[in-house]
């Protein structure tokens, strides 16, 4: 499902922000020379939250554990081997940036 992450007016090339949907946070990045991205905001190393992780328009730096992430794929590129950060499907339409958020999953009913 499509939900508004920002204006485009809202982010430059080099930057990045933090969007909150659906009570998860998630990163639109945009990497120097590259196109923005979405990612969702928990590093794959014990989830921790990448809401505070500075990024210098290249690379996204865990705050927790110093885990260096490539901004155009989510790879890690220091730190241990670990798996990318999610990264979500992005749209730009009429000005607006939308991420792709799969829907949630409906929980089981408990038996009393």
């Amino acid at each position: 499902m499509l939900y508004k992450a920002c204006d485009t007016a809202a982010l430059v090339e080099g930057a990045h922000l933090v969007a909150t949907i659906e009570r998860k946070r998630y990163l639109v990045l945009w990497p120097k020379g590259d196109r923005p991205r979405a990612f969702r905001a928990l590093c794959p190393h014990q989830e921790a939250s990448l809401a505070e992780a500075p990024f210098d328009g290249t690379l996204l730096t865990c705050p927790h554990h110093g885990w260096k992430f490539d901004g155009t794929t989510g790879a890690c590129v220091s730190g241990q081997t670990c798996a990318p950060i999610k990264e979500l499907p992005l749209t730009i339409v009429d000005e607006v940036m939308l991420i792709d958020v799969p829907a949630k999953k409906p929980r089981p009913a408990v038996e009393a």
